[in-house]
Order: C-alpha cells, then sequence, then structure tokens
C-alpha cells in the first residue's frame, strides 16, 4: 500500500508539472509575505534575560489552474528565513478530480485534514502562531490519496498518506526527531465537521478528527516554541522510540457576525517499542475574537478563510487566546500555560497588520526560569 501512495503520488505531481504549463484558460498566479519582529524575555531566551529578531517568516508563491471542469491543479512553493538561514520547500503540489458525483480526490502533497486552526492557511490564522497544541500535534502537508465530501451542513475528509523515509513530513514543526531513516512510514487521517446551524454570517461548528500513525521505530519528543516562532523551544516532553501514534482532535466553533469563538482539544497517544515506555500528551485552547468595525470571517465546507472587512477603513480585530500544552508524561516533560492577546488591522483582504502579546508560565520546569513574555508583530501582504 505504501509503495502504491507513493507511486502514485508521484505521477500526479509529474501531471501537474507537465499540465499547467500547458493550460493557460483559467490560470490564478499569486503570492503571500509574512514579515515578523519577535521581542521576548524570560523562558523565552536561552539565558532568561531578553532578546528580539526579524524574519521573513515566509513567502509563498502559487499557481492554480483548471484544466477542465473536473481537474484542477496546484503548486506552491516557499521561501523562509529562520536564524540565518534560507530554506526553500514545495509546499503543495497537487492535482483534484471532482468527476465522482459528490467525492473530490486529491493526489499528491497537501494537508492532512486534521485541527481546525491547522486547516487555515498561514496568512489566515487569527493570531500571528497557531496554538501550541496545532503546531505540536496536528500533522501538516504529507504525499497521498485525500477523499471529500461535503452533503448538506456536514463534511467529511479521509486519507493516506506517506511520512517519507525520514518518518515525520507530517510533524514539520520538529516535533520528532527521526532516529531511523531507512523506515518509510505511512498515516491514515480523517476529519468530519457538522454545522447544524447556519444563518447569513451567523453559524455553529462541531468537528472530530483522528490519525493513525506508522511511526516505524523512530524516535519522538515533543518540542514547541509556545507560540513565539523566533525563540528557543521550551515545551520539550521526554523522547520515545515509537511504534504508533495515535491522535485524537475534537473542536467547536461559533461566529455570529463580528463576534467569533473557538477551541480545540487534542491528544496524542504514544505506543513505545519494546523497552520504552508508552506516553500520552494533550492539550487544548479557548480563543475569542470580536471585529470593532464589523465584518466577518469567510466559512465553507467545515473550514475558515479569510476575514472580510465591511468598512471603507478595513477591519479593526480585538482577540484572546488560553492555551494550554502538556508534554509531561513518564516522570519527564514540562506543561505550558499562555494566555494571548492580539489586534489586527485589515486594510482589504490583501494587507494585514498584527499586534500579539504573549505570557508564558511553565510547570515543572528551572524555578528561576519558568515564566516568561513575549511582544510580536507582523506586515503581512497577500495577492
Amino acid at each position: 500500500m505504501k509503495v502504491f501512495v507513493k507511486q502514485f503520488s508521484t505521477m500526479a505531481i509529474c501531471l501537474s508539472i507537465f499540465f499547467i504549463p500547458h493550460v493557460f484558460a483559467d490560470v490564478q498566479i499569486g503570492a503571500k509575505l509574512l514579515v515578523d519582529h519577535n521581542y521576548y524575555n524570560g523562558v523565552h531566551h536561552k539565558s532568561g534575560k531578553s532578546g528580539s529578531d526579524n524574519e521573513i517568516r515566509l513567502l509563498r508563491v502559487y499557481l492554480k489552474s483548471k484544466f477542465d471542469k473536473h481537474w484542477e491543479g496546484m503548486l506552491q512553493t516557499q521561501i523562509s528565513e529562520h536564524e540565518g538561514s534560507t530554506k526553500t520547500v514545495w509546499k503543495e503540489v497537487f492535482l483534484k478530480y471532482n468527476g465522482l458525483g459528490p467525492f473530490d480526490i486529491t493526489m499528491g502533497k497537501r494537508k492532512e485534514p486534521f485541527g481546525l486552526q491547522m486547516l487555515v492557511n498561514a496568512e489566515r490564522v487569527l493570531f500571528m502562531e497557531r496554538a501550541m497544541i496545532s503546531s505540536s500535534f496536528a500533522p501538516e502537508r504529507s504525499i497521498g490519496l485525500t477523499l471529500f465530501t461535503a452533503p448538506g451542513i456536514s463534511s467529511f475528509e479521509m486519507g493516506i498518506y506517506s511520512q517519507g523515509s525520514n518518518g515525520n513530513s507530517a510533524f514539520s514543526k520538529g516535533s520528532p526527531e527521526a532516529d531511523n531513516s531507512e523506515k518509510d512510514t505511512y498515516a491514515i487521517t480523517g476529519r468530519v465537521t457538522l454545522t447544524p446551524m447556519q444563518k447569513g454570517h451567523s453559524l455553529i461548528h462541531l468537528g472530530l478528527a483522528g490519525s493513525y500513525r506508522d511511526f516505524g521505530g523512530n524516535e519522538y519528543q515533543v518540542k514547541d516554541r509556545a507560540e513565539v516562532h523566533l525563540a528557543q523551544p521550551i515545551v520539550i516532553s521526554g523522547k520515545t522510540v515509537t511504534d504508533k501514534i495515535t491522535l485524537l482532535g475534537v473542536e467547536a466553533a461559533a461566529q455570529f457576525g463580528p463576534f467569533s469563538i473557538q477551541s480545540e482539544y487534542m491528544q496524542a497517544s504514544i505506543s513505545a517499542e519494546e523497552g520504552s515506555n508508552d506516553a500520552k500528551y494533550d492539550g487544548y485552547y479557548v480563543q475569542l475574537g470580536y471585529l470593532l468595525t464589523g465584518g466577518f470571517r469567510d466559512y465553507k465546507k467545515g473550514k475558515f478563510g479569510e476575514v472580510k472587512p465591511s468598512s471603507n477603513y478595513g477591519a479593526w480585530q480585538l482577540m484572546g487566546r488560553y492555551s494550554v500544552l502538556n508534554a509531561e508524561d513518564n516522570n519527564e516533560g514540562v506543561e505550558a500555560e499562555n494566555i494571548a492577546f492580539g489586534l489586527n488591522w485589515f486594510a482589504n483582504t490583501s494587507v494585514r497588520i498584527s499586534a500579539n502579546y504573549i505570557m508564558t508560565q511553565l510547570d515543572n520546569a528551572n524555578p528561576n526560569n519558568d515564566d516568561g513574555d513575549a511582544f510580536l508583530l507582523r506586515f503581512q501582504y497577500v495577492f
């Protein structure tokens, strides 16, 4: 099955690269640029003092093409700068076919269907960084096959994915540390959502996701920066030589015009290889937002989109978030709590300026350095 997935996905990528340059009738080219400044102190700094840094958080360029009424494809590459080095990667390369009645099938590299916040594009996440559980547990982009349907008020998405030769492509934030690079691994991931109420710009959203992941004896460790991208990782678990990982995600959200609330709970159950102990990590967040100048957040088929300002002066948004990540088990690791406040100005659907303030507290850490603060700024341009 793993060989089939890899061969089929490789074929899809090759077809995308071949067909897109030859189809100009319906082509969309776009880009997104995020530039950040981070100031942080206390536990976020190696010496417990204070520091600051700037970075091009990401620059993505993408090309979408619709070949006919049933076939479409996408190529997206990302250039990012971190700690003085520049990295270029293919973020998404896929073909989608929608000629199976109510079903769409996607072949290639794309996001696995897991997590309300993770499935929102980086430039549309309301805080500058996703909550700790999303960056630690939610899989990102992997090569595979995905089936999607959205009948009525529900949606269902499921796929099988190859995690690559190092066993950690689905955890691209660096949580696992592969220790056996010769073993290919796979994952089965699915998500179901329900929107029991949607009227105008008001809605209620519920969702449930799960993922079963072969880890092939690679070494797994939670290692998270606690929502401060330029700071050091501070939420660190013990290391486990891992056979399987089972992920669970529960999500709920509501929007009533300019007011929104959302929350997620995630759990990672680690089944260890013989000679190592099993582990379990979890966490949650609750997030509030209010658009002072009116407007709403787009929502379609179980996923949130961009903020749509209703004023000629753009949209001002106030936000608050409380998040917890528990990376303690087997007498190792720490637990982190974050309280975050945010202010966004959406000048239009292309330009956004954001400011976030974060207060962090660690349990089971060095008592002389177990809390800290951070102030984050971002300029964003999308076209």
